[in-house]
């Protein structure tokens, strides 16, 4: 049986996903592979059958974190790989991983480097992530962004944790920081679900570790800088659930210590929205509904966390997070 299960769920992704399944299929190790699709409306089904693959397919779009359930379901590789279909893997990507991972059983996941590109035809020449950090704001943000390859000389290091467009997870660690029968947080649907499994695998003493000797290529749809672009409905759901992460993970004296970052960073948000992004404003509605299950899911994080919070604050203030350092 293969060590290592790749799971992609797509929802209208023809343009990408065929160079992302060739590169899964040009690995150097095997792989077993889960496609879930949810509810595509272009013809990224067809073009993956048209490959030989098979694709479970949803009714409905279901949401990014359901249909990861699913996948979970459906393997029984030891170690996953969770890839988005606009990432375009070098061909000992999972291999390089895969051989930090098994160096000690209490390392939980593992981030490459990311190289951003706008084809998955041509390789990166700048960095999309080395993975996540944490800032002062308790915002996420992407290690090594915009950096030139050449700066990138650190080696493997710990980081908080890696960033969804390519996780590199141990069955094991998903399981044990598993909130009933859900891993991925099904309430998120779509967008920082990622950071939510770094959380709570910090939170359960899990390591995450940065090697950058696995790359990849991948299209980020998703930046800051070019907000207006993205989908209504996708950034509605960024905004909610920076909330419902921080309810859910986020221990009382960190947000007293970070408090003043906070508030200037919610405040200016708050502020954007409420001059051009109305359509946003429904966050703020659906966290207040959802907050109780928030609070509930917190309890339980922080009834079974085996990390002191103390051993958590470095992540959150700068040290072990300079993109550059």
């Amino acid at each position: 049986m293969p060590q290592v299960a790749v799971h992609i769920v797509t929802y209208n992704n023809a343009a990408t996903i065929e160079a992302c399944l060739q590169s899964v299929q040009n690995q150097s190790v095997a792989v077993e592979l889960c496609i879930i699709d949810n509810a595509s409306a272009d013809n990224t089904v067809s073009r993956i059958q048209e490959m030989g693959y098979p694709v479970i397919m949803n009714m409905c779009n279901r949401g990014y974190s359901v249909a990861h359930n699913q996948a979970l379901n459906c393997t029984h590789a030891p170690y996953i790989l969770t890839l988005n279909p606009d990432v375009r893997l070098e061909p000992d990507f999972i291999e390089q991983l895969l051989a930090i991972m098994t160096m000690r059983p209490t390392i939980g996941a593992g981030a490459g480097l990311l190289l951003r590109t706008d084809n998955l035809q041509i390789d990166g020449a700048t960095v999309d992530s080395g993975g996540l950090y944490m800032t002062a704001a308790m915002r996420q943000r992407l290690r090594y962004e915009d950096a030139e390859v050449s700066t990138v000389t650190d080696g493997v290091r710990p980081i908080f944790g890696p960033d969804g467009a390519a996780a590199f997870y141990r069955r094991a660690m998903l399981t044990d920081i598993a909130l009933g029968d859900e891993v991925f947080d099904e309430d998120f649907f779509i967008h920082k679900e990622d950071v939510d499994i770094c959380w709570r695998m910090q939170w359960r003493g899990w390591e995450s570790l940065h090697v950058p000797d696995a790359r990849a290529h991948h299209i980020r749809h998703f930046r800051p800088s070019e907000r207006a672009t993205v989908a209504a409905w996708i950034r509605c759901y960024a905004l909610r659930n920076r909330y419902l992460l921080l309810l859910k993970n986020a221990d009382t004296g960190l947000l007293l210590l970070n408090l003043l970052p906070m508030l200037l960073y919610d405040s200016a948000i708050l502020l954007y929205v409420l001059l051009w992004e109305w359509s946003s404003l429904a966050a703020y509605r659906d966290v207040w509904l959802l907050r109780r299950r928030m609070l509930d899911k917190r309890r339980l994080i922080m009834q079974s966390r085996c990390s002191d919070a103390s051993d958590l604050r470095g992540w959150f203030n700068g040290q072990n997070n300079s993109p550059l350092s």
